[in-house]
């Protein structure tokens, strides 16, 4: 009994540690949404001055946005890419601690089962021995 009290406390820490790193995954995957369509508004205002000469002088300031959202997008894709490892990772562990618990629980019915027979054979074999 001990030992699935232990299992079912590991597994609310694994699940923790599983709902954290989700969100956190979570997080980053919203903050790389929001850089690549502030990209994208740079991108099509870039195009836009293009068209009128009186915000032609914009386009360098469009420009360096372009960049710094690109290089910021590309380092948080690198962050998002880890998280998700890590999240599989987190959901693996959490896995293997719910089926030791149940591996746990069928081998406690397994022998529960296997005792409760034993006693029904002894029983039976003790009526027989009485009817005699």
């Amino acid at each position: 009994m001990k030992r699935e009290r232990l299992l079912s406390q590991l597994i609310k820490l694994r699940e923790q540690h599983l709902k954290t790193q989700s969100a956190h995954l979570k997080t980053r995957a919203q903050h790389l949404k929001d850089i690549r369509d502030r990209h994208d508004q740079a991108r099509d205002a870039a195009a836009k001055s293009l068209d009128d000469g009186a915000t032609l002088a914009d386009l360098a300031h469009f420009g360096q946005l372009r960049v710094r959202d690109a290089k910021l997008a590309r380092k948080v894709e690198r962050e998002v890419v880890a998280l998700s490892e890590k999240v599989g990772h987190a959901r693996k562990l959490a896995d293997s601690a719910h089926e030791a618990r149940e591996e746990l629980r069928r081998r406690r019915f397994t022998q529960h089962d296997r005792s409760m027979e034993t006693e029904a054979e002894h029983f039976l074999s003790w009526k027989k021995g009485d009817r005699r």
